[in-house]
């Protein structure tokens, strides 16, 4: 007979557990929350850093960029939340110089004190008009590097870490990457209705057709996560079984999908199949705004990607964790063979 263990009300393992291994989830909705404004703030930033070389938008940074400010602020309040220990959002950028090397937690604080920091310096250099042009472009580029890695950091965290099986996919980076730019696009989509004139308009056609990119990309990054899950492997196939168990994962999936039909559809009927590639006498392409209809229809799939962007980290943070907990470990399997737990690996705070 193996040895089980199971939290209660879970239809997984033996419900009288005989031996407690571990307390799971050790990272719950803290982190989830740190992992999902430290996307938001990421991608948001990523997503403005490339507006900036445009030289087309100049009143949306204006909205960004505090926005990223206070979202790197409270991805470091929910990580030193979950830590336990406040001070930790001040101290552990320096601790975590010692351990970049070795451990992709301390290279994540790295990254997002650089953003954080930068994003602070972009916002003075937006608003003070005697910054120069120069120097406003500087400040978003290296803010958008540190967002970009801001973003994907988590998922090769989660790639790498020995204690939790299900994380142990190259597909969990990709996920991740495409939730950032989803719920970062829906998030300036939202910002940019409050923008007038041509950049206005420009700026919410473009962020339309970015939201439907980003929805694809996030879909098909779940059914390549999903189709290479090794679930032969008992953790992942309990992991897998209670992830198919919960309405969250469904919900993430139906709302992904209608933020996509919403954005795509709706940007699509807005333009006449015969102008697509029509273009004015002055070679300039016809352009109008978005139906008002189909711009706070846009709003709501903006919304949709902000939940689904969350539910794609929280449910993939808990599951594996949960299938440590309540997979069962066999009596002839020695010890070393078993998954470390969270928090024995690398480096923490």
């Amino acid at each position: 007979m193996g040895l089980f263990t199971s939290p209660p009300n879970l239809p997984f393992g033996v419900q009288a557990p005989i031996i407690q291994i571990n307390r799971y989830p050790l990272w719950g909705e803290y982190v989830a929350l740190a992992l999902f404004f430290t996307e938001l703030a990421g991608m948001l930033m990523a997503i403005l850093g490339i507006m900036e070389f445009t030289g087309k938008y100049r009143s949306l940074p204006r909205l960004g960029a505090p926005v990223v400010v206070v979202t790197a602020i409270l991805a470091f309040a929910f990580f030193a939340m979950d830590l336990g220990r406040p001070y930790a959002a001040t101290s552990a950028p320096v601790e975590a110089l010692a351990n970049f090397s070795h451990s992709w937690m301390a290279r994540g604080i790295i990254f997002v004190s650089g953003l954080l920091l930068f994003a602070i310096l972009y916002t003075i250099a937006v608003y003070l008009s005697k910054v120069p042009l120069w120097l406003r472009v500087a400040f978003s580029t290296i803010a958008m590097l540190f967002g970009i890695f801001s973003t994907v950091y988590s998922g090769f965290e989660f790639a790498a870490a020995p204690g939790v099986p299900m994380w142990n996919s190259g597909a969990i980076p990709l996920l991740f990457l495409a939730g950032g730019v989803f719920v970062g696009a829906g998030v300036a989509y939202i910002l940019s209705i409050a923008v007038k004139g041509d950049e206005g308009v420009s700026a919410r056609r473009t962020l339309a057709k970015l939201i439907t990119f980003a929805g694809i990309a996030e879909l098909a990054s779940w059914f390549l996560y999903l189709a290479t899950l090794n679930t032969g492997y008992v953790f992942n196939e309990v992991g897998y079984a209670y992830l198919t168990s919960q309405a969250t994962f469904y919900v993430d999936l139906v709302i992904s999908a209608l933020a996509v039909i919403i954005s795509g559809g709706g940007y699509l009927a807005s333009v006449p199949l015969g102008t697509i590639f029509g273009k004015s006498k002055a070679g300039e392409v016809k352009v109008g705004d978005l139906p008002s209809a189909v711009k706070y229809a846009i709003v709501v799939a903006a919304i949709f990607a902000i939940v689904a962007a969350y539910l794609t980290r929280a449910d993939v943070l808990i599951a594996g964790q949960i299938a440590y907990q309540t997979a069962p470990m066999t009596p002839f399997q020695i010890v070393s063979n078993q998954p470390i737990p969270i928090g024995s690996f690398g480096w923490r705070g």
